[in-house]
């Protein structure tokens, strides 16, 4: 696979990420995709295949009324693209550690992802 066809699908993710379009999002997805939320050098979530994947995903999408991801760099290390990104979102529902709904969250952070037969088999998203 080519660099330039990995970073589309990746762009092409994030973009349906942000639309709220998790069946896009498995589009891109194999079957056996390995997915982890490292937050402070810390699992905080792990999931395995992509059935795990949406069924998350689809419960992630109430949390917000606005989300979006802006990629700022792709970095090609050995077999994986390594993606600097932003996040905005606007809570649609009061979460733990004193966030509350209409809150405005920004954060940076990379995705580091990993494909087989055309399709992102391993995501690590690090914050």
């Amino acid at each position: 696979m080519e660099n330039q066809q990995m970073k589309e699908i990746v762009n092409q993710y994030f973009k349906a990420y942000s639309e709220f379009d998790v069946d896009r999002m498995g589009s891109f997805l194999h079957d056996d995709v390995e997915f982890k939320n490292i937050s402070n050098g810390e699992v905080t979530l792990a999931l395995n295949g992509k059935t795990a994947f949406i069924n998350q995903a689809k419960h992630a999408v109430n949390l917000f009324e606005k989300r979006e991801i802006k990629v700022k760099s792709f970095t090609f290390e050995d077999e994986y693209l390594d993606v600097k990104l932003d996040f905005m979102g606007i809570l649609a529902v009061d979460v733990p550690e004193d966030h509350k709904k209409g809150d405005k969250i920004e954060m940076e952070g990379r995705s580091r992802l990993k494909f087989s037969s055309d399709k992102i088999i391993s995501i690590e998203d690090i914050n």
